[in-house]
């Protein structure tokens, strides 16, 4: 056993794998079971130790059962920052007990995970007769773990398991350990803060020397502030970019602006300010003019419990030499270019109301002279209920009541939004999910849930198409004209005036403003994706009203590690398809920019390289086209036209030929 112990602190000595407990690395979410004695155990990140541990219990009874305890700490201790995952991905704990009378059994078992300072408690119930082949085994997945809103688990930090379980009657209980016994957790990001520390040591009091066009790369931790002094030559634009790594939204850093001291060591005036995110990676560029040349000071502050990567390069340049100028920008409205249209235009067939306004009309115009003509008693019953009544009844549900239920259907329920007021809603709550002091985990629920539904939310809206585009399964793509109308740089800017109460300072806004413009714009961005691709129908529509209304279920997210997207799918949608769909969907390129500055301004970059199969597109019983009572009802009024035209036909002619007849019997009676 000593020999084993020695082995296990000579690996954590010296294997660089075990640097870290918990990582990002392949496996670095695989904690196993080992153990050297029942009061020796430790979770480590590969096999070791005894094969199973166990022990003799000859005292135990109902009333008097005996407790069984063993810990399990993570060896070696957490050395970097690991984003924890909402759930486990698969617990397994091979774990029997055998006596002479029953044989081997499961007793009841409770776990207790502890990360950090959450405690997730797991209760297994016992088996006397466990038949499923795997005496000893209690497993879950997709477990999920009580951590609070905070999934960070920070350098020292720990990491344990607790088992814990009643004997009794005497026997023999065993657990098995490499490999048999295990946690697993998918750590979807790490990192190692020290080592990306580089820029140190530096501080307000003491920047650090260097070139102004080099490249520089540090982490901003903490309130920590980051300094270099540089010579500045002739120039007309000073420009410094800071480009920020992704990280877990609860230690971002608040990218405030940055301090320029100027030679006189004076705070240098308001920069502009162009921001770009690029798939996850946020590029900030500040652009001073017309600065006095000598030494400056450059310097980031960070804040509390903060912890980001950084590179940052600068750049003197004069007027109208290129990216220098915020002129790049055309100021010009972004349009929706129909990436979640798959179906091909080449075919589309044009597609108009149901409600048939026109046949209610004339229905109503025949049945007031019908009114009039029901005014003339008729003596024949046969003409009355067998032609003429029918076609009544059958001009009234075809010409009336088909065309009232389609009028009705068509319109807007109470319970239904229109896309603007989807879209405002869906801004609002990106302007709350995106506040400073929102908990991450909740921003993370809201950003990422689809179109801010969350699990157990329906989804309802009212669209108008004009057009269905073919796909090549025979199927049909719903074109959506509003989608293509949208100016989502003023509603974005238009919500941010009506909500934020800081008034801008030297025209720039403040951190939160920004943040949730550019939020915003992705996150809509992706919402409308996603809404538009799933606008997919078997059959031809009958009207151009689609309600779209279904209720949102729990699903996995894809996208960045602090703002996922897509989490929440259509009930009727399985989550295999969701997932292909959403992978075939998501853009290889989102980049938005914004010019902060005198003019506020969006510019859109996205790539979609996927040429997705039609096959995954998917027909989801949440579309429903507005639909007359009946179909072809035009068929149905002109029949019931035609019965009572007959019914008056026969009618008329059996009146005329009963005139004959009194008119012949009047003439021969006179004559007599």
């Amino acid at each position: 056993m000593r020999s084993r112990l020695v082995a296990l602190l000579l690996l954590i000595l010296f294997c660089p794998h075990v640097s870290a407990a918990i990582d990002s690395d392949e496996g670095g979410g695989e904690l196993w079971f080992s153990c050297n004695d029942i009061d020796d155990c430790s979770l480590t990140e590969f096999h070791t130790g005894e094969e199973s541990i166990g022990a003799t219990v000859s005292s135990a009874s109902p009333f008097s059962p005996e407790t069984v305890f063993i810990e399990l700490p993570m060896i070696p201790e957490q050395t970097e920052i690991a984003l924890i995952p909402e759930r486990i991905d698969e617990l397994q704990i091979d774990l029997s007990y055998q006596d002479d009378v029953i044989g081997i059994t499961r007793p009841d078992l409770e776990v207790t995970v502890i990360i950090a300072q959450s405690t997730t408690i797991i209760e297994f119930e016992g088996d006397s007769n466990p038949a499923d082949g795997m005496q000893g085994v209690y497993r879950v997945t997709d477990e999920p773990l009580n951590l609070g809103g905070d999934r960070l688990l920070w350098p020292e930090e720990e990491v344990r398991i607790l088992l814990q379980f009643e004997i009794e009657r005497p026997g023999n209980w065993q657990l098995n350990l490499r490999g048999s016994s295990f946690m697993l957790l998918d750590i979807i990001w790490s990192e190692d803060v020290q080592s990306r520390d580089v820029d140190e040591p530096s501080s307000y009091s003491s920047p650090r020397e260097t070139e102004l066009e080099s490249v520089h790369y540090g982490a901003l931790i903490e309130d920590d502030w980051d300094c270099w002094t540089f010579d500045v030559d002739n120039h007309e634009i000073l420009k410094i970019t800071v480009e920020w790594e992704e990280v877990p939204a609860e230690i971002e850093q608040n990218h405030g602006r940055p301090d320029l001291i100027l030679p006189d060591n004076r705070l240098a005036p308001a920069p502009e300010l162009e921001t770009e995110v690029v798939n996850g990676q946020t590029k900030m560029t500040w652009k001073w003019r017309a600065l006095p040349v000598g030494e400056y000071d450059f310097c980031i502050g960070g804040k509390l419990n903060s912890f980001q990567p950084y590179k940052w390069v600068g750049l003197i340049a004069f007027e109208g030499l290129g990216p220098t100028s915020p002129d790049d920008f055309d100021y010009s409205s972004w349009e929706w270019q129909g990436y979640g249209m798959k179906a091909e235009e080449y075919g589309s067939q044009e597609l108009n109301g149901a409600s048939g306004v026109m046949v209610l009309v004339l229905s109503l115009a025949i049945l007031v002279g019908l009114v009039i003509e029901l005014k003339t008693q008729t003596t024949s019953k046969t003409v009355r209920y067998g032609v003429f009544v029918p076609g009544v009844l059958i001009l009234v549900l075809g010409g009336i009541i088909s065309p009232l239920w389609a009028i009705t259907g068509e319109m807007q329920s109470s319970e239904e939004m229109t896309l603007d007021e989807l879209i405002d809603n869906r801004l609002d709550q990106i302007w709350h999910a995106s506040h400073p002091n929102a908990p991450p985990s909740s921003r993370a629920l809201h950003i990422g849930s689809t179109f801010g539904m969350l699990d157990g939310e329906t989804l309802s809206v009212r669209l108008v198409a004009d057009s269905a585009w073919p796909l090549d399964d025979g199927r049909w793509q719903l074109h959506i004209p509003e989608f293509y109308e949208l100016d989502l740089e003023s509603l974005i800017f238009a919500k941010v005036a009506q909500k934020s109460e800081t008034s801008p300072v030297d025209d720039l806004l403040d951190s939160h403003s920004r943040s949730f413009i550019l939020l915003a714009a992705r996150t809509l961005m992706l919402d409308i994706l996603m809404l538009e691709a799933l606008l997919v129908v078997d059959e031809m529509p009958q009207s151009n009203i689609i309600h779209f209304k279904t209720e949102m279920v729990e699903s996995g997210k894809l996208g960045l590690i602090q703002d996922p997207t897509w989490g929440t799918r259509p009930a009727d949608v399985p989550e295999g398809r969701w997932r292909l769909l959403q992978e075939n969907l998501y853009p290889n390129l989102i980049s938005i920019t914004m010019l902060d500055g005198v003019k506020d301004d969006l510019e859109f970059r996205i790539q979609i390289d996927n040429q997705i199969d039609h096959n995954l597109m998917y027909s989801s019983d949440s579309v429903n086209p507005s639909e007359p009572l009946l179909e072809s009802q035009y068929l149905w009024v002109s029949f019931g036209i035609a019965l009572v035209l007959l019914g008056i036909g026969i009618e008329n002619k059996r009146r005329s030929k009963a005139k004959e007849i009194l008119n012949q019997f009047a003439i021969e009676n006179k004559w007599n």
